[in-house]
């Protein structure tokens, strides 16, 4: 086994000390990953519409234009406009490979992953009270917001049992199941779950309509995916030494 080993796609090499010591720290994968993307995008010029976009993102993501006028920052913007490049390249690149396939993964996963619901939560341990309840919410003698205010078990009641928006996929099946058939403020049986006893009512049903945001979302995923699967394969030819780096 040699002592050193090449990098890919850098005219580097690396001791296998310094290899050991960068899986061991678990920071191997994410610079090998790294370099697959710089490699990918070498040759992938964004426009100034997705660089623009790009740069409108991170500074809703994290406050940026504060940056601006601090002369101080110089250093950090100029490796922030690097990563806006970056950023961009990837999602150019990822629609230039996906975007055929993305409104079909959208539809498919629509209903668990992407449409948003908001409802109102009473839960407690009590059967007999949640009957109470449940009787007093159909009869309009009480609502669930005030009743859970006073007498849910959970942190739901700091938020008059509001909950949301949730999407499906996020949340327990039982309870996506009632949201899913259930109509807005319409107070569902109870039901029991985990030995607390709950009632659900759907406030609001907000259908996501596919757009150029799950086009990006859907498209990025799948090239995260592809360089996932491409390290797994390279990284394993790398160690075993098969293959000239």
């Amino acid at each position: 086994m040699p002592e050193n080993r090449k990098l890919p796609f850098l005219d580097t090499k690396i001791s296998l000390f310094d290899l050991q010591n960068l899986e061991k720290k678990g920071f191997f994968k994410t610079i090998f990953i790294e370099l697959l993307k710089a490699d990918k995008i070498k040759n992938v010029i964004p426009n100034e519409l997705q660089i623009n976009q790009t740069k409108q993102e991170l500074c809703l993501k994290y406050n940026l234009e504060q940056l601006k006028n601090k002369k101080d920052n110089e250093f950090i913007i100029h490796n922030l406009n690097k990563e806006i490049y970056k950023l961009a390249s990837l999602k150019k690149l990822s629609l230039d490979k996906f975007s055929s396939q993305a409104e079909k993964i959208f539809k498919i996963r629509k209903d668990y992953h992407y449409d948003q619901y908001f409802y109102s939560l009473l839960r407690n341990k009590n059967k007999s009270q949640i009957y109470e309840f449940y009787y007093q919410i159909e009869s309009k003698e009480s609502n669930i917001n005030d009743l859970s205010k006073e007498h849910s078990s959970g942190s739901e009641k700091e938020k008059l049992g509001i909950i949301g928006p949730v999407n499906l996929i996020n949340i327990n099946s039982e309870i996506a199941e009632i949201l899913k058939t259930s109509k807005d403020s319409t107070i569902n049986d109870p039901i029991e779950i985990n030995n607390e006893w709950y009632l659900i009512q759907r406030e609001n049903y907000k259908p996501a309509i596919y757009s150029e945001y799950y086009e990006n979302q859907i498209c990025l995923e799948l090239l995260e995916k592809e360089i996932e699967n491409e390290f797994k394969n390279e990284y394993l030819n790398f160690m075993n030494n098969k293959l000239n780096f």
